[in-house]
């Protein structure tokens, strides 16, 4: 509920700013406002001040201004008789000159980009505690059958240096810690921004990288690298991509007593940079500790605080299901979560067929004993290589329309891993820009996110990217609210971005658009005469059929991926 009453308060937002912008025009250009409505018809309160009628309607999803002379469909002239007639003939939006309609039918649009302007300047200037990934295009764990993982690299002096990529490359392979410094000659604020840029220019289309590269001793190397991306899970995604994820520190969060990190002294807070001499994220270290040869030892290198550590450990075998994640988690540490039941929320694809079990699996019994989280947790860490036997109550698929409920009995293998006994959190950086750069870099976010906006649409027509990733009203809705739960910083963002997004659509020249009408007033301007009223109704007509196509195909997009979300 509270998501649903945040999308609202933001959506009424986006439209009060955006018709604010058509109101302030007309009343600048002396045209007659009848009304002034967040939301559309009907009408639920509001109060009238001078000519103008300042009002909420019912429906959420809109709003408008009604100007004398600007209808969505002609007025008879009974009615134009009794909303206009006593309005004087050189207040009609019609009647002004075509420059001034013009700025009336622009200015909305434009205040959603002021809008966006606005919040990103107040981000800028107030800052934010955010992941390194937010701001540094830095790269994390890199894929083994990913492009990126046998990139070639030329050795170069700085950015604009010249690479001689007819002679053999100095290495290959991306790596975790490398900062992509720039991509085509453009610079990056983060790996995201990367993958986007992947994404609108296509599959096989090869790219041109500049990465900076820290080895653990301190010294600085850059090198060029041409990376084509490619489908690498063509049945979970259709869009192409290199294989590289965006960097993910590695801080100690909670340290368990019996295993390695306790008893080498690690403590809550470090934050583990490398792994015998090679540079770590969270996955990658994660990654490598798992699968460590028993009995093998570890150089760590820390950060506590200003001091920089070596630390040696042996991690100790451990059980795991490493193809499935249930739950809620036990935490040793606290206790917590000791009686949940544990529900499976993800499972790989052969795993799950090979031994029966699927998404949202609850387990009730795990060797003959009521499951718990808990029970779970000890049974994993204390079977490395042995198998445990559940039983699982599967529920109901969409009120067993798809799958009815069953109870199945099925053996569960539990493989064998490294640990250390910590667990992991994400540490984060404060990020304000200084006073000199705030509108620099307020203007700069728009610029990057228009760009994210046009370029979407430039694959969309293109065909390298498929309609079926758009989202529609429902999917707004839910990024708004998860947003929200991520704090304010998130969600101005969000909201900095639907906005930008309104700022673009509404620019589009379908004529039941401001893009639209903008174009059939500048045709006029051109032939000093306008079109015939029955031309203008036809084109409005096929104008509300695509835009009324576009939201029907959109929020079946919305329902396909809400359905699928309850599927298993």
């Amino acid at each position: 509920m509270t998501g649903i009453i945040v999308f609202l308060l933001v959506l009424s937002l986006l439209i009060f700013i955006h018709e604010l912008g058509h109101f302030l025009a007309a009343k600048w250009c002396d045209i007659y406002v009848d009304r002034f409505s967040i939301g559309m018809p009907p009408r639920v309160l509001g109060f009238r001040v001078g000519e103008t009628d300042y009002c909420i309607s019912a429906l959420p999803f809109g709003g408008y201004v009604k100007m004398a002379g600007q209808e969505d469909a002609p007025l008879s002239d009974e009615e134009r008789e009794r909303d206009y007639g006593h309005v004087p003939p050189h207040r009609f939006f019609n009647a002004k000159p075509v420059w001034q309609r013009i700025v009336v039918l622009i200015a909305g649009p434009l205040m959603n980009l002021l809008l966006a302007f606005v919040i990103y300047l107040y981000i800028a200037a107030a800052g934010a505690q955010v992941p390194l990934s937010e701001v540094e295009a830095r790269v994390g764990l890199v894929r083994d059958d990913a492009p990126a993982a046998d990139a070639p690299l030329w050795a170069i002096a700085s950015d604009d240096s010249k690479a001689d990529t007819s002679a053999e490359p100095d290495t290959r392979g991306w790596k975790t810690n490398d900062l992509v410094v720039s991509m085509d000659g453009a610079s990056l604020k983060n790996v995201n921004e990367l993958a986007m840029n992947l994404i609108l220019g296509g599959e096989g289309t090869a790219h041109r990288f500049v990465l900076e590269r820290t080895s653990p001793d301190g010294s600085v190397q850059r090198y060029y690298s041409e990376v084509a991306p490619k489908l690498l899970d063509p049945e979970e995604h259709d869009y192409p991509l290199i294989g590289v994820a965006p960097y993910s520190g590695a801080q100690v969060g909670d340290v368990m007593a019996g295993y390695a990190a306790a008893d080498s002294g690690l403590q809550q807070g470090d934050i583990i940079r490398a792994v015998n001499g090679a540079w770590v994220d969270r996955a990658t270290f994660v990654q490598q500790v798992e699968k460590t040869p028993e009995g093998e030892a570890l150089d760590l290198t820390v950060e506590r605080g200003d001091e920089a550590l070596t630390v040696q450990l042996t991690p100790r075998t451990v059980g795991r299901l490493t193809e499935a994640l249930l739950t809620p988690g036990y935490s040793p540490a606290n206790g917590e979560n000791a009686d949940a039941q544990p529900v499976i929320e993800w499972v790989g694809k052969e795993f799950g067929e090979a031994y029966g079990v699927q998404r949202f699996d609850r387990l009730a019994e795990i060797n003959g004993q009521p499951a718990t989280a808990k029970l779970l947790y000890e049974t994993e860490k204390n079977n490395p290589g042995a198998a445990m036997k559940v039983k699982i109550e599967r529920p109901a698929v969409l009120f067993g329309l798809v799958a009815k409920a069953e109870t199945i009995e099925t053996e569960i293998p539990i493989e064998s891993v490294r640990a250390i006994g910590v667990s992991l959190t994400t540490p984060t950086v404060f990020d304000r820009a200084e006073p000199a750069e705030i509108l620099p870099r307020a203007w700069q976010e728009c610029q990057q996110q228009v760009g994210v906006v046009t370029g979407t649409l430039r694959a969309l027509f293109s065909g390298k990217l498929s309609p079926k990733e758009l989202g529609g009203p429902l999917t707004i809705g839910m990024v708004t609210a998860e947003a929200a739960e991520q704090g304010w910083e998130r969600l101005f963002r969000t909201t900095a971005f639907i906005s930008l997004n309104l700022f673009i659509l509404n620019l589009l020249p379908l004529p039941v658009l401001d893009g639209g009408q903008i174009v059939l007033n500048s045709i006029e301007a051109i032939r000093r005469k306008p079109l015939s009223i029955e031309f203008q109704e036809r084109l409005q007509q096929v104008g509300v059929v695509l835009l009324l196509g576009l939201m029907l195909y959109v929020t079946w997009n919305d329902v396909g991926r809400i359905v699928s979300s309850y599927l298993p």
